[in-house]
């Protein structure tokens, strides 16, 4: 009896994961507010270059290889607008891309106007267009921006929810809303020495300014934007606050960093809208004296 030898074939592939982005989650419900939640107001100076008169808005995008591309479009009325978006590689991750719009230049090439910023991608031989945001440009007075608050952020850490490393990108993005930035508190450090003469003198006197961040009642489209990206990812936040009736009118992209956990309050029953409050701190703490 001979030995039987059994002899398998085996084949090696490798396939590639992909991730599909994923845009905002369509609401199925009729509701008459919606619309104007999804419009983002962008302010821009025709000629002065001061930033907390001049809105930017940046958007990122992870591929899967190589192959893959990726086109930012920027449209008024749905016509491709003058001003073309440029494409940015990450600095620390491959096949990531990000754009950044100068809202100052486009009102100069196309003016005043609403406008959708999209991304038309093909990743692993699948193609798509996401819709980062719909914005409606006007140019930056008094009057357009009363009743606003801003945060400009500055992205420059690994962003977990993305899966992208944004360190050495520092990419640059603002979130105009309708709301209060103010309320400052000094909450004075006091360390007085009693010497032996029994009289108090004064060691050291240190201001740690606090400020609160409140928005409108918005829903989630706002909500989540602050709590999931700017509030969380942020490696330097600005805030500038633009109401009239604000206790101090020098709050212009004042270097700030989150101090304690935004709040939602959902304020009342059945219905949707919310608003976040959240503290901030002075990001230079060198307002005191000492001895």
């Amino acid at each position: 009896m001979s030995d039987c030898i059994t002899i398998e074939e085996r084949g090696f592939a490798e396939y590639q994961a992909i991730r599909i982005p994923a845009g905002a989650t369509t609401n199925q419900f009729d509701e008459p507010f919606r619309c104007c939640d999804e419009k983002q107001l962008v302010l821009a100076h025709p000629t002065e270059t001061e930033t907390y008169k001049n809105d930017i808005t940046s958007a990122w995008i992870k591929l899967s290889g190589g192959a893959d591309t990726i086109d930012f479009v920027l449209t008024k009325n749905g016509v491709v607008t003058n001003y073309i978006p440029i494409e940015r590689l990450f600095a620390n991750e491959p096949n990531a891309w990000y754009t950044t719009i100068e809202w100052k230049d486009v009102l100069a090439s196309d003016g005043i106007g609403c406008y959708k910023l999209e991304l038309q991608y093909s990743i692993g031989g699948i193609t798509g267009n996401l819709i980062w945001g719909i914005y409606e440009l006007k140019e930056y007075s008094l009057a357009t921006a009363k009743h606003t608050a801003r945060l400009r952020v500055k992205f420059n850490l690994k962003q977990a929810i993305e899966g992208i490393d944004f360190t050495n990108s520092n990419v640059e993005d603002t979130l105009r809303f309708n709301g209060f930035i103010g309320e400052r508190q000094p909450n004075m450090e006091i360390d007085n020495l009693i010497y032996q003469d029994r009289t108090l003198k004064s060691v050291i006197r240190e201001n740690l300014n606090t400020y609160q961040v409140k928005t409108d009642p918005y829903t989630n489209t706002i909500i989540d934007l602050m709590t999931d990206l700017y509030l969380l990812s942020e490696n330097e936040l600005f805030i500038s606050d633009y109401n009239v009736f604000n206790h101090s009118h020098s709050i212009l992209d004042l270097p700030v960093i989150v101090q304690e956990s935004p709040e939602i309050d959902y304020l009342v029953e059945y219905q949707r809208k919310a608003v976040l409050t959240c503290v901030v701190t002075d990001k230079n703490q060198n307002k005191r004296t000492y001895y």
